[in-house]
């Protein structure tokens, strides 16, 4: 094998490793989202969670003027069940035969980005029904109303009624039926109750409740809530802070949602102040096919010269990491005994932007 033929396959070794690929469009990235996910008093009050929005004990009065509640405390999206059968709180039943689009455009077309929960909490009793079920229910959910939902939670607390393979299973279920982000939900703690982190396999994000959303307990120990937090972010998946407080228009919880914006959650659930949280550039659809495209011919025409000639009549050059890939080619020659000039032509695509650029130059005296 000649070097050029083991340097052409550098570079290809090079360019297949450019970017990150994610199973989700980048362009519904969740980064950034913010909600209320907890209004008050669950036992008491019909609106005291998002979750039961879509309940038909809402009307559209209601509704419209609880999405104008959740725009004034700076929301983007909002969470609701996609099901919750028992009526075991006072928001209602959202009835898993409904289809929801409707309902879900409202909120879209009002400024709020649905996220929607496939499964509600252990007290709803729909985690009951078998495998078959599950999967045809999210599958018409899904076939119903993509075009109207941001991102998918698998289920509420699930490992109090699923184990880490079950939950996997429609993490992945889900994600092979759309491209919009997957996430997973647990009960208190990093991996939940059982302390086991493969319950987020494959998840796209980690929606962490921090506190107990029946009490509200934990969001004065602002320790632990970091603590948690910290232990979260070291796996790696994007972590939205989650359920720290019974009321998310309250100063405490905002407070404390901006603490977590601050040490690398990319968004909060239960209410927050600032605007920033995690907000991540997204590329453009097909960029790294146009440079794979663009640097592949580069390499053909330099390996077929060298094959016929023997000899490069230029240099060729390429550099790349994750976000910044440069390639081009360069001849420098002597127009006097003390001058040198050159030509040079180089496309660089440096944070998501292509520039192209041909520069001339020279260097020594007349």
């Amino acid at each position: 094998m000649n070097k050029i033929t083991m340097t052409i396959i550098g570079f290809l070794l090079v360019i297949s490793s450019v970017g990150n690929t994610l199973a989700y469009d980048l362009g519904y990235s969740l980064h950034g989202v913010r909600s209320s996910f907890l209004l008050g008093d669950i036992f008491d009050s019909k609106y005291s969670t998002s979750l039961l929005y879509l309940s038909r004990t809402w009307n559209d009065t209601e509704r419209l003027n609880y999405i104008a509640r959740l725009r004034n405390n700076g929301d983007t999206h909002i969470d609701v069940y996609a099901r919750a059968s028992s009526g075991v709180l006072p928001g209602g039943v959202v009835d898993p035969n409904e289809n929801l689009r409707s309902k879900l455009k409202q909120l879209n077309d009002n400024g709020l980005k649905p996220v929607l929960w496939m499964t509600g909490e252990q007290r709803h009793g729909d985690y009951k029904k078998s495998q078959v079920e599950h999967e045809a229910f999210m599958a018409k959910t899904i076939t119903q109303s993509d075009d109207q939902v941001a991102a998918y939670v698998v289920c509420l607390e699930c490992d109090e009624y699923w184990d880490a393979a079950t939950v996997n299973h429609y993490v992945n279920y889900i994600k092979a039926r759309t491209n919009k982000p997957v996430a997973v939900h647990l009960a208190p703690g990093v991996g939940g109750y059982k302390k086991d982190i493969n319950y987020y396999k494959n998840a796209d994000y980690i929606f962490l409740q921090i506190g107990n959303h029946l009490t509200g307990d934990y969001v004065a120990d602002v320790e632990l809530a970091k603590r948690m937090l910290n232990e979260a972010l070291q796996l790696g998946v994007p972590v939205v802070a989650n359920e720290y407080a019974l009321y998310s228009e309250s100063a405490q919880a905002k407070a404390l949602g901006d603490l977590m914006c601050q040490m690398g959650a990319v968004g909060t659930g239960n209410g927050r102040s600032i605007t920033f949280c995690g907000e991540e550039t997204v590329k453009k659809k097909n960029d790294h096919y146009v440079e794979i495209l663009g640097i592949g011919a580069a390499i053909a025409v330099v390996y077929f010269y060298q094959q016929q000639f023997k000899e490069m009549p230029f240099d060729f050059t390429l550099n790349a990491t994750e976000d910044y890939q440069e390639y081009g080619i360069d001849k420098s020659f002597n127009m006097t005994k003390n001058t040198q000039a050159g030509i040079n032509f180089q496309i660089t695509n440096l944070t998501y932007d292509t520039n192209d650029s041909i520069m001339f130059y020279y260097r020594g005296t007349f």
